[in-house]
């Protein structure tokens, strides 16, 4: 009976074994990981450098992205994408957001540009003003136009909106700057999807990264 008792695990370990080395990447240790722990759970980098809590606080939050002029006149809408994309992952959370319709509708009566976040503060009901600024982003490997890979850089500020003094105001409690890159690995041959199902992609993979900064989510998010 210890014999066959050995053999079976033997045969279960092995199983598991040809499973993961089946796994591209450092998809192979996340596998593992799952096996023997369950899926994890990794606390937002919010929770863990102020112990801001979106979802246990109730907090609710406004989001804006900024985009440098010659990065609009290339990608005419990739501010409004990011937005509606982290909107649409924070609804999923049940984090209360500020519609970003009314805030794209401010933001154009007062002629598209704001210079500081207080003036923000003083127009919306909000604790938390979210901005994302993009500074870079591109669709082609760097020298090689035939090869997509997706690259973005820039940085997330995160403002606490209070009344001091009956004014509004806003002041920083969280900053990170924001690197991606997709795909990790290979790049995408131009001649096998648009270039706009391509940056589709990119800007999704950007939303989830983005949107993750401020909420604890499980392992196995990071690889669908």
């Amino acid at each position: 009976m210890g014999r066959s008792l050995f053999s079976r695990r033997l045969l279960s370990l092995s199983l598991l074994a040809i499973i993961l080395l089946s796994q591209p990447g450092c998809s192979l240790f996340v596998m593992a990981g799952k096996a023997l722990t369950g899926d994890p759970k990794v606390t937002s980098k919010l929770r863990q450098r102020t112990g801001i809590d979106f979802i246990e606080d109730e907090k609710t939050v406004l989001i804006v992205c900024t985009t440098p002029e010659f990065l609009r006149l290339e990608n005419s809408a990739i501010d409004q994408d990011i937005i509606v994309g982290v909107h649409r992952r924070f609804r999923r959370k049940d984090i209360r957001c500020i519609d970003p319709n009314d805030v794209d509708q401010w933001i154009g009566s007062i002629g598209g540009v704001w210079d500081d976040p207080s003036e923000i503060a003083e127009e919306f009901e909000t604790d938390y003003i979210i901005h994302i600024n993009l500074d870079q982003v591109s669709y082609t490997e760097e020298n090689s136009p035939a090869f997509y890979r997706g690259n973005a850089h820039g940085d997330v500020k995160v403002y606490a909106s209070r009344e001091i003094n009956g004014q509004k105001t806003a002041y920083v409690v969280f900053e990170q700057e924001y690197n991606s890159t997709y795909p990790n690995h290979h790049p995408i041959p131009t001649d096998s999807m648009s270039q706009r199902a391509f940056a589709e992609k990119f800007t999704k993979r950007m939303s989830d990264e983005l949107a993750r900064m401020f909420y604890d989510y499980r392992i196995g998010e990071e690889l669908n």
